[in-house]
């Protein structure tokens, strides 16, 4: 027991330093769920309704966030709320629990903080320990709010368990998943992205068992994304799936344990190569060096961009056996079957400028890392100035970002081409991918913004992220209040290739995120550094 020496106060000093960060993530995602159920009840009042909006859960777009489609004959208020929010609250849960645990393990290894901690009166495996039993603390707190949430509007009181139930065990499966991949990277950033592949990869499972067939086929059940669902709440009710995710968990716990113990601390599984003995022409600038810097990230977070696309925009060949089996669909939604692909593909892209956003974000987020450890000082006592420093870094994270967006689009456009052997569809997505740049590139303008003129408030910019990601994805799901849709940060361009390219809100964005840019590397230069 000498390994477990200190988990429970550790426990209670993460529960104390993450106290509102928790309470946000909780209360967020409960009050969500709570104020979901009626809007829904309200939307959708007769079963002509219901029924509409269960051939909609049939198209592809529908299948990716909607599940296996258990229920779809007979689409009552408890199936839909079982088949549209699952998908949404599990990505939450997913990004909740792999910052969590990294947070607490790979970060704290990262930055000294647990080497000590460990020079106290405290066992090995206490900070794993901690973080684990904290994440699944928080998952469990909210999949009992969501729970509670479906009892409180008159729905079964045991599916409405079964429904939370699922959630919980699932975020806990996410941090699972972390711990093991905090075991192999020597940095957090890398475990973070190696977790976000991780759990991105199965979610393509469950996507291809899902669009292959009604109900799930095999892929689903490599995935923990699809067990919650095949409970078949609300619709025939069984409690076996959720038994594989006590079972995962396990392994996972075990692997990460055993993992843990086989490397030095502060070191990962796979270790870093030493450089060589002098730098090369190529790392003779600061642009050079945030490029080398960031270039492990770079090309994992384009490869998985890349790879990902591709195997959605397969999928576009899905439409055409779904019009052949089940034409009414198509002309009950008023579109035809290139207006269909179009939509669907155009959805796609979006997801991928979203992605590219994230990372983009977190690439500025970088140069503030920097500043607070002190090595920005370091850097910036030679003969290199503010604005240099800062705007190389965001150099490297526009191209990049830039870089993965465009490929997506042409990654997602091959495979569609290869699925309907239409190679017309390279160009068009990789346009409609294009055409989105603005967007990246305004939300780096406004991370630089908030780090030159207030670095406490750049969460405001995830804030406006979260958002529109929210929006976007319940927006298709549940049909939102234009007003709601419009303040979306995704919704200030045209979609394409839907919609036709706009010249002036293209440039407008692009303006903005100049601006906001320039006023952020002025800020910059003219405020105090801030190092710990």
């Amino acid at each position: 027991m000498r390994k477990f020496t200190g988990t429970w106060a550790l426990i209670r000093f993460i529960l104390r330093r993450d106290r509102i960060r928790m309470t946000v993530w909780t209360v967020a995602l409960g009050a969500s769920m709570f104020a979901m159920i009626p809007a829904m009840a309200d939307m959708f009042q007769t079963p002509e309704q219901l029924q509409a909006r269960a051939m909609v859960m049939e198209t592809p777009t529908g299948i990716v966030f909607g599940g296996p489609g258990y229920g779809l004959d007979d689409y009552t208020l408890g199936v839909m709320l079982a088949t549209e929010l699952p998908m949404t609250l599990l990505i939450a849960l997913a990004v909740m629990s792999i910052l969590h645990v990294v947070r607490h393990t790979r970060a704290e290894e990262e930055s000294g903080r647990a080497e000590l901690l460990r020079a106290n009166v405290l066992g090995s495996s206490a900070q794993m320990t901690a973080a684990l039993t904290t994440n699944a603390l928080a998952n469990t707190v909210i999949g009992a709010l969501m729970a509670l949430s479906l009892i409180a509007n008159d729905l079964a009181a045991a599916d409405s368990v079964a429904f939370g139930a699922g959630m919980a065990l699932a975020g806990i499966t996410f941090g699972a998943i972390t711990a093991v991949c905090a075991q192999v990277s020597e940095h957090s950033r890398g475990a973070s992205g190696l977790a976000f592949m991780a759990v991105g990869v199965l979610f393509m499972f469950r996507v291809v068992g899902d669009m292959a067939e009604r109900g799930g086929s095999a892929p689903s059940w490599f995935s923990p994304w699809a067990w919650a669902q095949q409970t078949r709440m609300f619709d025939d009710l069984r409690w076996w799936p959720l038994a594989l995710y006590p079972l995962v968990i396990a392994v996972l716990f075990a692997v990460a344990f055993a993992l843990a113990g086989r490397r030095d601390l502060g070191a990962g599984l796979v270790a870093s190569r030493p450089g060589p003995s002098e730098a090369g022409p190529l790392l003779n600038s600061v642009f050079a060096l945030n490029l080398r810097l960031q270039r492990t990230s770079i090309i994992v977070w384009t490869a998985a961009i890349f790879l990902f696309a591709l195997s959605f925009g397969t999928l576009i060949s899905e439409i055409d056996v779904m019009v052949e089996q089940n034409p009414e669909l198509i002309a009950r939604m008023g579109l035809g079957a290139q207006d269909l692909s179009h939509g669907f593909l155009g959805m796609l892209v979006l997801y991928v400028v979203m992605t590219a956003t994230a990372f983009a974000v977190l690439s500025v987020l970088r140069a503030r890392a920097e500043e607070s450890s002190g090595r920005a000082e370091l850097t910036m006592s030679a003969a290199v100035g503010r604005i240099r420093w800062l705007g190389a870094a965001v150099l490297v994270s526009a191209l990049a970002a830039s870089t993965m967006t465009v490929l997506g689009g042409l990654a997602m456009g091959l495979g569609a081409g290869i699925a309907t052997e239409d190679y017309g569809w390279v160009g068009t997505v990789t346009g409609a991918a294009a055409a989105q740049l603005p967007l990246v590139l305004l939300f780096i303008g406004l991370t630089v913004l908030f780090l030159g003129v207030a670095p406490r408030l750049v969460g405001l910019v995830w804030a406006w992220f979260g958002y529109g990601l929210a929006v976007t994805v319940l927006g298709v799901i549940v049909g939102m209040p234009d007003w709601m849709l419009d303040v979306s940060p995704f919704s200030l361009l045209p979609q394409l290739p839907v919609d036709e390219f706009g010249p002036v809100p293209f440039l407008a964005v692009l303006g903005a995120a100049a601006v906001a840019a320039a006023v952020g590397l002025v800020g910059f230069r003219n405020r105090d550094l801030a190092t710990v």
